[in-house]
C-alpha cells in the first residue's frame, strides 16, 4: 500500500483528487492538508510518514519551493510529486533540480494520477508531457551552477533581486536592502532585462511569478 499525502489549499480539488486516486486499491491517502505549515506540523509529529507527497506549489503560509527544500533536508526518503497550475519550463526544471520526483500540470488528464503515483513509488520518477527531453539536457549541463536553474541560468543574487523587485521599494532602496551600490543594482536589472528579453520591471515580476521565484501569497 502506497501512503500518500495531498497538500493543496483548495478543498474541492483535494476531494476530487482523493476520489480518483483511491479508486486504485494500492494507494491510501493518509492525510489532506491545506497549507505548508499544516503539512510540516504533521510530518514532525506523526509516527506514520507518507511514501509520497502530492504538492501544490502555490499555497498560503509556506509555498511549495520552501517545502521542497525542507523535505529534502529533513525527510529525504519522502518522494514529491508537484501537482500545479504552474507549468513554465523553467519552474519544471527548477523543481526537479530541487528534488521533485514528478511534475504533473493540473491542466493534464488527471485520470493518469494513480499510475503516476505508482511510477514514482516504483521507479523514482514520473513527468508528464510538459517535461521534454531538452529540459533534462539543459539541467544536466548546468546542474552545478548556483542559483536558479532553468533555460536561463540566474545567480543567487539575481534571484534575490527579482524577489525584492516584486515589492514597492525603489531601486535605491533595493540597493540598500541588498547592501550593494545603486550602480550594481542597475547592472543586475539591465543584465536580467537582456537575458530574459524583457524591458520593464512588471515583466520581470511576471517572470518571477510564472517561474516560482516569487510566491503568490494572496490566497
Amino acid at each position: 500500500m502506497i501512503k500518500l499525502i495531498l497538500a493543496d489549499d483548495h478543498a474541492v480539488t483535494r476531494k476530487g483528487i482523493k476520489t480518483i486516486i483511491e479508486q486504485d486499491s494500492e494507494i491510501n491517502v493518509i492525510k489532506e492538508v491545506s497549507n505548508g505549515k499544516e503539512l510540516l506540523d504533521y510530518l514532525l509529529e506523526s509516527k506514520s510518514l507518507p511514501d509520497i507527497i502530492m504538492l501544490d506549489l502555490e499555497m498560503p503560509v509556506m509555498d511549495g519551493p520552501k517545502i521542497i527544500n525542507f523535505l529534502h533536508e529533513n525527510f529525504p526518503n519522502i518522494k514529491i510529486i508537484i501537482f500545479s497550475l504552474l507549468h513554465e519550463p523553467d519552474i519544471v526544471i527548477n523543481m526537479i533540480s530541487k528534488g521533485a520526483s514528478g511534475f504533473i500540470s493540473k491542466s493534464e488528464d488527471i485520470s493518469q494520477l494513480a499510475e503516476a503515483i505508482k511510477d514514482v513509488y516504483t521507479t523514482g520518477h514520473y513527468f508528464g508531457e510538459l517535461v521534454k527531453k531538452e529540459y533534462f539536457n539543459i539541467h544536466v549541463k548546468n546542474k552545478d551552477k548556483d542559483g536558479f536553474t532553468g533555460r536561463q541560468i540566474l545567480s543567487s543574487r539575481e534571484v534575490e533581486f527579482i524577489k525584492i523587485a516584486a515589492s514597492n521599494l525603489t531601486y535605491p532602496q533595493i540597493a540598500l536592502q541588498m547592501n550593494l551600490s545603486i550602480k550594481t543594482i542597475e547592472n543586475y536589472r539591465d543584465s536580467l532585462f537582456q537575458k530574459l528579453e524583457i524591458n520593464n520591471r512588471p515583466a520581470l515580476i511576471l517572470f518571477g511569478v510564472r517561474n516560482g521565484i516569487i510566491p503568490i501569497s494572496n490566497k
